[in-house]
């Protein structure tokens, strides 16, 4: 990767502490040495970005996702229920079936965090390079993860999932609930999320 590479691994040291990263998603960070840069899609409109894939109708509604995860915005709140149903899916996916639920888990996850970060762009709302900053940093640690366990190591990707929970409750709580308020109190409203009694 050349000062490519060099200058990208004092990029996700400086985010590493300037956002504090968990210990037990830092503790990862070693597979970050042979992962490229994240290429990330920023839209720029607060409608432009809402994944086919997202808030699925099919789904369960928030009714999974813990009451202090709960943002009272629906579309933020049924993307996080949706994250959380991904997620403990892949946990639960036999060896075979792991990588496929990884993968599934990961695309959604990448949409996810690229639809708040085309509110927050189009919002202007301040803190949002620090909160793409965690967006980034997860995602280069699942994709190098991803790559390790289609070479086999499945107990690292198992790893990770263990120590997601843990880093998204802080996620939500601190930046996800700034930017919802931020979005109260600029008079911002969302598109409906689907209704759990859609015909």
């Amino acid at each position: 990767m050349g000062s490519q590479g060099s200058a990208w691994r004092g990029e996700r040291a400086s985010l590493e502490h300037t956002l504090r990263v968990p210990p037990s998603l830092a503790a990862l960070r070693f597979v970050l040495d042979q992962a490229e840069p994240p290429r990330i899609r920023y839209p720029c409109s607060l409608r432009d970005f809402v994944p086919s894939n997202m808030t699925d109708s099919s789904l369960p509604g928030t009714a999974t996702l813990a009451p202090d995860l709960l943002l009272g915005e629906p579309v933020t709140d049924a993307t996080h229920a949706e994250f959380v149903q991904l997620l403990d899916a892949a946990t639960r996916a036999d060896d075979a079936g792991f990588l496929a639920a990884l993968d599934e888990w990961i695309d959604h996850t990448r949409h996810h965090f690229g639809q708040e970060e085309a509110w927050m762009e189009a919002m202007a709302f301040g803190p949002q390079h620090c909160h793409r900053g965690e967006h980034e940093q997860v995602l280069a640690v699942a994709g190098a993860v991803r790559d390790k366990v289609a070479e086999g190591d499945l107990a690292l990707g198992r790893r990770l999932l263990s120590e997601l929970p843990g880093w998204f409750d802080q996620h939500v709580k601190a930046m996800d609930a700034m930017m919802v308020n931020h979005m109260r109190e600029n008079g911002f409203s969302l598109i409906e999320a689907p209704s759990e009694q859609a015909a």
